[in-house]
């Protein structure tokens, strides 16, 4: 039986302090973008979560598939606020933040149930609703699984509570399915039923045999069982589980072992926070030895006063315990810890010190209430200042590289923010030195290509590409992106070869299903072209190019009402889509008379049929655009990209040459010309 029979009456005035607290230290995030790490691929770069809740996209929430874990519960919970509150970031920071006040309300509510000892609890409480180490799970878009699975942990072990003192089993199908719903928010809530067993020794103290108490918790360890196989299905879809090559054992565990003590320190001291730290190239033995003496010395001290201070040792194996599937002894993914790990496994901290304080303060009062104060003002400053980092991708990588060193994915990150704000050089500076920090990393090798291709350099970004894809064959995005150079060199079946095999290691790619689309349609192979574009407007309505070529091929067939209704959609989706408006007022025009447009306006219209991929209608529109204004250097420049993607570099040239005669110092056709001369020596 459970040691208690009655709890305290629950204190309502610090549950309603408590939740104030956290609305007070992260309501500022309300107003926050995503950010460019894993944001993009969790959420507004995923059609199967911007689509909203569906049938089609709860089926995809239970598939075997990246981007990393099987977490169907939450991508359920962001299909479903999608559909509720659209794409904008608002909504979705705002239930990150009631969650993550509803988990710290709930945390206090399970230990005065559990342990009878509000003023305890609220502390507990308190501490996990202020620690700057918590910032991470709440103010990050893609960590909803955090807030989300431990929200299901705790009331699971509420339930578990009450089931503990039930003479019967009424309580126990509660508790299956509360574990279930938390391992299929985050499936690192695995350890669940191991916290039980502690509970079952401190704080409810059952009297029932080891057995008995192993054998109950078998259901719930086939759940976690499953969920932690599914997952590593999800891990190795996308290649994220390191080899013992990559990392050997000795340096998996030398590393778990910094990183636990990492962490004991960061419960004090969390000063040096970042979103991403990189796994470390070597470990001293100095270091190995301290991080092995503080974990071994709290060991013994909380073994050693197990009977007088039962919740030390508590606390300290929920810690060790919990912390076990995230600490690299399975390495997945390259970080060395993360702060967002800490979410679950922390209590046991905050348990352990917390009534380890409350010891202290019986016997020295005011010294105790001291500390605490201190504590509480520099982890409510600290909470600030770091929920401030998140305001902007560019804000949270500048903050990175500055407490880690040779942080590779920061740089690059950073790289990215910069470039979306137009400081390209500054950009490329960042992707330079995220190789320089680590030569082999491929999303700076690919992020440095785009950039060059952008430039008007493929024959620069091929070069990386090709690099690239010698380290990583399997890089879905380095394929597609080469497929792009190719075409943009005049190389049509290579490209369409690569897109093919991008669309194989990622059947859930969008990008390269369209463009190979786009590539077909100008060939033979029009009635797959057609098909694929049937397929992607069915699964994404909202892709208003796709609709474009879908109304070209339509209008090449005569099927002129098909084609119609494809541009109409085109336009429901973009309003502002220059092609689908373009050839909506030219099916609608008299036979005999064709549009009448100026230079500017027949060169933007070749510019969306370029990007639409359809060659000939960008061509023709170029030429007309010229003919229009014959000193229209920008146009030159264009049709001879145009003629280049089509694979007649002697054209590009001297369209190149005509745009430089026109404008000497033109951005962009000086390049694209020694680029098409150095094609034609090629062939």
């Amino acid at each position: 039986m459970a040691a208690m029979t009655s709890t305290p009456p629950l204190p309502w005035r610090n549950l309603a302090m408590i939740a104030l607290v956290v609305l007070a230290l992260y309501s500022r995030t309300f107003d926050f973008p995503f950010v460019n790490y894993d944001d993009n691929r969790y959420f507004y770069d995923n059609p199967q979560v911007t689509c909203g809740l569906s049938a089609d996209s709860a089926k995809w929430a239970f598939g075997i598939h990246g981007p990393s874990m099987w977490i169907p519960l939450t991508w359920l919970s962001h299909q479903s606020m999608v559909s509720l509150f659209g794409v904008a970031p608002g909504p979705h920071h705002a239930l990150n933040v009631l969650l993550h006040a509803a988990n710290a309300c709930l945390l206090l509510i399970l230990l005065v149930r559990m342990t009878g000892k509000p003023g305890r609890a609220s502390v507990v409480a308190l501490v996990f609703a202020i620690h700057p180490l918590h910032v991470e799970s709440v103010a990050w878009v893609t960590e909803r699984k955090d807030v989300l699975s431990l929200l299901f942990c705790l009331l699971a072990l509420m339930a578990y509570e009450r089931h503990s003192r039930s003479k019967s089993w009424k309580w126990f199908p509660l508790v299956l399915f509360l574990h279930s719903m938390a391992v299929m928010a985050k499936p690192l809530a695995v350890t669940l039923p191991c916290v039980m067993m502690l509970c079952d020794i401190w704080p409810l103290r059952r009297g029932r045999p080891w057995l008995f108490l192993a054998l109950e918790k078998l259901p719930l360890l086939l759940i976690s069982a499953v969920a932690s196989y599914l997952t590593v299905l999800c891990q190795q879809s996308i290649g994220a589980i390191g080899s013992a090559e990559v990392f050997p054992w000795m340096t998996r565990i030398g590393n778990a072992l910094v990183a636990y003590a990492t962490y004991v320190r960061r419960l004090f001291l969390p000063v040096d926070l970042a979103v991403f730290y990189p796994y470390p190239k070597f470990l001293t033995p100095f270091q190995w030895l301290l991080s092995a003496l503080v974990v071994g010395s709290i060991t013994y001290a909380a073994i050693a006063v197990r009977k007088k201070l039962p919740a030390l040792l508590f606390g300290w194996l929920w810690f060790l315990g919990t912390l076990v599937p995230m600490i690299g002894l399975v390495q997945a993914g390259s970080a060395a810890m993360a702060d967002r790990y800490a979410y679950f496994p922390f209590i046991g901290l905050y348990i352990a010190a917390v009534w380890c304080g409350f010891e202290y303060a019986a016997t020295h009062r005011k010294p105790a209430l001291a500390i605490g104060a201190m504590l509480l003002c520099g982890w409510i400053g600290l909470t600030w200042r770091q929920v401030g980092y998140w305001k902007s991708s560019e804000a949270l990588f500048t903050r990175a590289i500055a407490v880690t060193p040779n942080n590779y994915l920061a740089h690059n990150n950073l790289g990215l923010a910069l470039q979306d704000a137009g400081k390209i050089e500054e950009a490329r500076a960042q992707f330079e030195l995220s190789l320089r920090a680590d030569p082999n990393y491929p999303e700076a090798i690919n992020n440095l290509a785009i950039l060059h291709a952008r430039q008007g350099r493929p024959a620069d970004a091929r070069i990386l590409l090709e690099r690239l894809l010698a380290i990583r064959p399997d890089h879905a995005t380095g394929w597609h992106n080469f497929g792009k150079v190719l075409i943009e060199t005049g190389f049509r079946d290579p490209a369409i070869a690569a897109f093919r095999r991008a669309i194989q290691l990622s059947p859930d790619f969008i990008e390269p299903r369209y463009d190979l689309a786009c590539v077909l349609m100008q060939g033979s192979e029009k009635a797959e072209a057609e098909s694929i574009l049937t397929d992607l407007t069915r699964a994404i309505p909202s892709h208003a190019n796709a609709w474009v070529n879908l109304g070209y091929l339509r209008n090449a067939q005569g099927d002129a009402a098909g084609a119609e209704t494809a541009y109409r959609n085109a336009l429901a989706a973009d309003p502002g889509n220059a092609a689908a408006s373009t050839n909506l007022q030219a099916m609608a025009a008299p036979k005999n008379q064709a549009p009448q447009a100026d230079s500017a306006s027949l060169h933007q219209q070749g510019e969306a049929a370029r990007k639409a991929g359809d060659f000939q209608k960008a061509r023709q529109l170029f030429e007309q655009a010229i003919a229009a204004d014959p000193a229209n250097a920008n146009a030159h420049n264009d049709l001879g990209v145009t003629f280049g993607q089509m694979g007649d570099h002697a054209t590009a040239m001297r369209h190149f040459q005509q745009a430089l005669a026109i404008d000497p110092k033109h951005p962009r056709a000086a390049d694209n010309l020694r680029f098409a001369e150095s094609m034609l020596k090629r062939k």
